[in-house]
């Protein structure tokens, strides 16, 4: 006897429930998609600020240098050698004075959220800046760079490594702000559920920091420099400028009644939550 096959109405409804489930579980799989880059991103960054680290270790306290390819001992140099822009760049990351501390390889260096290399026109790999006050680029004399490890006195709470949307095609310098006029200069990315970027500390550790401000969302997604900030806004820009690496002796601290970002009662108190009780989390590594 022949097979009788599917009828129309029995086909459509198949099809139906196919594209109900897939609606119900794409969702899904793109909540877990971003969990794994966020986590991997976090990874990348606690890397690098380790590496950071140990190359003070070898270097009697003297920071790595934080721009790209001004001097021999920057973290990472221009775009070097023969190959497509891409090789090139990572060749760049190879000739970096970091890159031995970081295991060799190229891979934590780039988020796995930052898709810039599939952009017409971009061509950018490495996903990460050093922050200018940590041995960097300046900013028309607004701050002064930390040179030593020692002159960074606050390290749980400075960020050195910094997720960048560099304008310009890919992460030139470092990422810089304005400490005296209290404005952003340079956007950073914001690939994290369009929300969020990874900062990596002076210490080792790294989190991710979901902003909370419009013009801050708005800045980093039109990729805009001297991006300016509403009265009514300001929140994000005050985290950014109270971790911002530079050099301050203990004298101007006190001098400026230096205050730690609103989310620590203190440094003392930060330092040792983070040494006595390490947490981890799909959002941080400590």
């Amino acid at each position: 006897m022949a097979r009788r096959g599917m009828t129309l109405i029995e086909l459509l409804i198949v099809i139906g429930v196919i594209s109900v489930l897939l609606a119900l579980i794409f969702p899904a799989l793109i909540r877990v998609r971003n969990q794994a880059q966020g986590t991997i991103c976090i990874q990348n960054l606690k890397t690098l600020s380790l590496a950071w680290l140990l190359y003070k270790d070898d270097n009697e306290d003297h920071l790595v240098g934080g721009e790209v390819g001004k001097n021999p001992h920057d973290w990472v140099q221009g775009p070097m050698g023969t190959g497509t822009f891409i090789e090139r760049k990572k060749e760049g990351i190879r000739r970096g004075a970091l890159f031995r501390y970081a295991g060799e390889m190229v891979e934590v260096y780039r988020c796995p959220a930052d898709q810039r290399k599939l952009e017409l026109g971009r061509a950018a790999y490495r996903s990460y800046s050093i922050a200018g006050g940590a041995n960097g680029e300046g900013w028309q004399n607004t701050f002064v760079q930390a040179r030593k490890y020692s002159e960074i006195h606050h390290p749980a709470t400075t960020y050195v490594f910094v997720e960048q949307d560099d304008p310009r095609g890919w992460n030139k310098g470092s990422w810089v702000l304005n400490p005296q006029g209290k404005t952003w200069v340079d956007p950073f990315a914001i690939w994290h559920s369009r929300t969020r970027s990874t900062l990596g500390y002076a210490d080792g550790h790294a989190e991710m920091r979901r902003w909370v401000d419009s013009s801050t969302i708005e800045m980093c997604r039109k990729r805009e420099l001297f991006y300016p900030v509403p009265p009514s806004e300001g929140q994000d820009l005050r985290f950014m400028l109270s971790g911002f690496p530079q050099k301050t002796t203990e004298a101007q601290h006190a001098r400026a009644g230096f205050r730690l970002p609103w989310r620590f009662a203190s440094t003392e108190m930060h330092v040792r939550q983070k040494r006595s009780a390490p947490q981890l989390s799909g959002n941080s590594y400590n």
